[in-house]
């Protein structure tokens, strides 16, 4: 799913990514951002590499070059192999040794500029780059991986770094929610609130998302701003249109002690504006506070705390949104883990106080996601990919803290939900992917006004630049 998180800085690793030919590009929303690759070099040199097979593997080439050093096709099969692992500056390290052994091996310098782009060691990265440049004989596909990663070490060593992204299309729901279409849903977050209001009926919509990050390096820190835009227009019932657009910015700091990277830290502030079926419906402002940590190559940990303050007016779908004024403390824990090659698993857990200042809509919810996805390289024969599919798992959880007398005055009313979710992006150039996402929802409640049964079916493209 293409992630629309408003109000949250939570942050996973490839999730929902605009996948491009050559490279991955993150769609960046609500201050959803991609995790940085960081291998364990790049952590803690003394970081063991994971017991897997591809390990076990390069641990066995090794032993073989130990007894033939000065074996080229050996030396170069260990390198893969140790990349492959996870262990890119054992691989940094042979294929530098095999350049000493033939410094004209083809692949090897644009390889190693690549590797250490990785490490983000950005200099060394354009060393490797500009003398691969210079190589003879480069078939197309050299040629792109050297245009791709000239742009990305661009990108990377600027100190004003400028990203677009927008997501485009078409949706189908049998029980049409206000939900913006591709959302991620957090608890507290903008999109959890509006799957709650419903239709009784199904609709098409079509629809517009975007975002403009801006970061800009001060040296110490990172100044890191987010403008997020959702429009769309449910086809034959105005009342469901939604319009929303928010804006985040604040600063994001390194953790290190020494030459030990611990994480790192972003403070920020946001404010939202959310309409409903062309009427102001909900203004918040709030502050919150995310925290990253590469825990070795393979494994990151993220979490957030958020506190809004939300002021809703009555629309024609909820004539009494007014009384749900209140402050909203939010909590996230996200773990992504590289299960094989362009393999993620991600588990993120969320929870959320609201207390509104009536105390009748006040509660307590939790959410819980699973999710995988797998980027599968395409032959260049194509002339598309790479194509990802995912899926995951939602439980989500809500419980008032006290009757709603406007409902039934002895009722605390408690809503539990199961979504399942599925999805497949194919690139089509450097900067547009198709995109088909499935979206099954079943809430069922103790109040059945409630309860409600939706098919999502979303088709799109995303563009990202």
């Amino acid at each position: 799913m293409w992630p629309f998180r408003w109000g949250s800085d939570i942050r996973r690793s490839r999730c929902g990514m605009v996948l491009s030919r050559l490279v991955q590009i993150a769609v960046v929303c609500a201050g959803a951002l991609s995790l940085p690759l960081v291998s364990s070099a790049a952590v803690n040199a003394a970081e063991p590499t994971p017991d897997t097979a591809a390990s076990r593997e390069a641990d066995a080439l090794f032993r073989e070059l130990l007894t033939d050093p000065k074996n080229v096709e050996l030396t170069f099969r260990y390198a893969e192999a140790a990349i492959k692992a996870g262990n890119i500056e054992a691989g940094i390290s042979s294929l530098e040794r095999l350049l000493l052994l033939d410094r004209h091996f083809p692949g090897v310098k644009l390889e190693l500029a690549e590797l250490y782009a990785r490490l983000h060691s950005y200099a060394m990265a354009k060393s490797y780059l500009a003398q691969a440049e210079r190589e003879h004989g480069q078939d197309e596909n050299t040629q792109a991986r050297i245009q791709a990663l000239r742009e990305e070490l661009g990108i990377a060593t600027s100190r004003s770094r400028l990203t677009t992204n927008v997501f485009v299309g078409v949706r189908h729901q049998s029980d049409a929610s206000a939900e913006p279409a591709g959302s991620d849903i957090v608890a507290g977050g903008v999109p959890q609130l509006l799957t709650t209001i419903f239709l009784g009926k199904p609709a098409w919509d079509v629809f517009a998302a975007g975002n403009v990050q801006h970061i800009y390096d001060f040296g110490g820190f990172k100044l890191e701003s987010n403008l997020l835009a959702y429009y769309s227009v449910s086809l034959g019932h105005s009342e469901l249109d939604v319009g929303a657009v928010e804006f985040n910015t604040g600063p994001r700091f390194d953790l290190d002690i020494g030459d030990l990277h611990l994480g790192s830290a972003r403070a920020y502030l946001l404010a939202d504006d959310v309409g409903l079926g062309n009427s102001q419906f909900l203004k918040s402002v709030g502050t919150g506070l995310s925290l990253d940590r590469p825990v070795f190559d393979r494994l990151s940990v993220a979490g957030f705390y958020e506190f809004r303050t939300d002021w809703f007016s009555p629309v024609a779908l909820s004539p009494a949104a007014n009384l749900m004024n209140g402050n909203v403390n939010s909590f996230g824990l996200a773990l992504s883990y590289r299960v094989v090659e362009n393999g993620n698993l991600g588990l993120q857990v969320s929870y959320a106080l609201t207390n509104d200042f009536t105390n009748i809509g006040s509660n307590k919810g939790l959410v819980v996601h699973l999710g995988y996805s797998q980027l599968f390289p395409l032959p260049t024969s194509l002339g598309v990919g790479p194509l990802e599919l995912s899926g995951g798992i939602y439980r989500i959880y809500d419980k008032d803290n006290a009757p709603d007398p406007l409902v039934d005055p002895n009722l605390i009313a408690a809503t539990d939900e199961w979504r399942l979710v599925a999805g497949a992006k194919l690139g089509l150039t450097d900067h547009i992917a198709a995109s088909l996402s499935l979206v099954r929802e079943v809430m069922t409640s103790n109040v059945p006004a409630n309860r409600t049964n939706n098919t999502q079916i979303i088709l799109g493209a995303v563009l990202a630049y």
